[in-house]
């Protein structure tokens, strides 16, 4: 679903996906229900000097406003738990490329992901200690917040304890939560970063299973919803992280296509079509006389024209002219993560704004099909035609 951008800080993007948009007016009723009120009231006076009539906080319109501050303040602070991740790893010189905050919480994503032991470590822990830190920020404001203002004490005696709670369910170690990287980096003290993420990984899908028993004898259809998030997380860090291991060493260079026919922006629409049949194609890269990129042309925009006027009509007014663009020295793996996010099957490699190739899923799954049949390839041996 969208993303929709919505703050900067500190130099990091901060979006919202569309999911947590719909997710946040059920999460607010769910905040906002007698029962939770009551049980929560209970907890939070027991935590301040104040005395709290839940009876009050249960009448009129009341609940509905705890219940849209309660989900506005949790975002809050899954938001700080991010920012914890993303100043961690900035420490390592990790470029954070932004944070989204989305149905199961947030997400700091990494332009390079740490193979470290010793960095994933810290990086993992600083989103529970974050955690932690900002529950007692709101415990101290629950101490001086007045007894006349029974919702403001409810809301910041809830946030207390639910950042409390965020930071202790993060520690539990299974993938994706920090827990599980955190044993994943313990693990991989003595052993291969790859063999540590399964490891973790089967405990991740361990602790998915208990968790979906559980919420089937106690009737949590919530519960099972995490449990096989969990399960599945943990199946694709596992599937990641091999892939990541096995495409070590490779670049963009060395899986694109140099063989890709190309059109000129000053061709006509006819001559795209008549290249498609030629070629068995759908989309041309378009180049300008110099041989730098111009855009990308496909059979969709050639479509849109009509046929009497293709003669006529020159690639360039139809073509996309900003095309998803990679550069040949970009890591195999960040390239297949580049290719996932930008929503598309190919890319164009581009160096100084010359084209260079054609790079898509096809050829990175044809290098991993190779590389699980024969092994690794030997620095030592020369590279193909192609492969510079």
């Amino acid at each position: 679903m969208k993303n929709f951008r919505i703050a900067t800080i500190s130099g990091i993007p901060i979006y919202l996906n569309a999911t947590l948009l719909l997710f946040l007016p059920a999460l607010a009723w769910l905040i906002s229900r007698p029962a939770q009120i009551e049980v929560y009231a209970g907890l939070i006076e027991g935590l301040s000097a104040s005395s709290i009539d839940a009876a009050a906080l249960q009448s009129g319109q009341t609940p509905l406003v705890i219940g849209a501050a309660g989900a506005v303040g949790l975002m809050f602070g899954v938001l700080v738990h991010e920012l914890g991740h993303s100043w961690m790893a900035r420490r390592y010189d990790i470029h954070i490329t932004s944070i989204t905050l989305w149905i199961f919480g947030g997400m700091a994503h990494m332009e390079d992901l740490p193979e470290d032991w010793h960095i994933e470590f810290w990086v993992a822990l600083a989103g529970p200690v974050t955690s932690v830190l900002l529950s007692i920020l709101f415990l101290g404001g629950l101490q001086v917040t007045p007894a006349s203002a029974p919702v403001l004490t409810f809301v910041v005696g809830w946030l207390a304890v639910v950042n409390l709670t965020l930071a202790v369910f993060n520690m539990i170690p299974a993938f994706p939560m920090d827990g599980g990287r955190i044993l994943r980096a313990l693990l991989a003290r003595g052993q291969p970063y790859v063999n540590a993420t399964k490891q973790a990984a089967t405990v991740a899908k361990g602790f998915a299973i208990l968790g979906a028993v559980f919420a089937l004898t106690a009737g949590a259809p919530m519960l099972i919803l995490i449990a096989m998030f969990v399960y599945v997380a943990a199946s694709s860090e596992s599937k990641a992280t091999v892939l990541r291991d096995l495409l070590k060493g490779y670049t963009v260079r060395d899986l694109m296509r140099t063989d890709a026919t190309s059109v000129r922006a000053d061709d006509t629409v006819a001559d795209v079509v008549e290249a498609a049949f030629e070629r068995r194609t759908t989309a041309f890269p378009v180049v300008r006389g110099d041989g730098s990129l111009a855009g990308v042309v496909d059979l969709d925009d050639a479509r849109a024209v009509a046929e009497l006027d293709r003669s006529t009509t020159r690639v360039e007014d139809v073509m996309d002219d900003d095309p998803a663009t990679i550069h040949p020295d970009t890591d195999a793996f960040e390239f297949l993560m580049a290719l996932t996010e930008a929503r598309t099957d190919r890319m164009l490699v581009v160096a100084d704004g010359d084209l260079l190739g054609v790079v898509g899923a096809e050829d990175v799954t044809g290098t991993i099909e190779m590389l699980q049949r024969l092994g690794p390839r030997s620095p030592e041996l020369p590279r193909a035609d192609g492969f510079a």
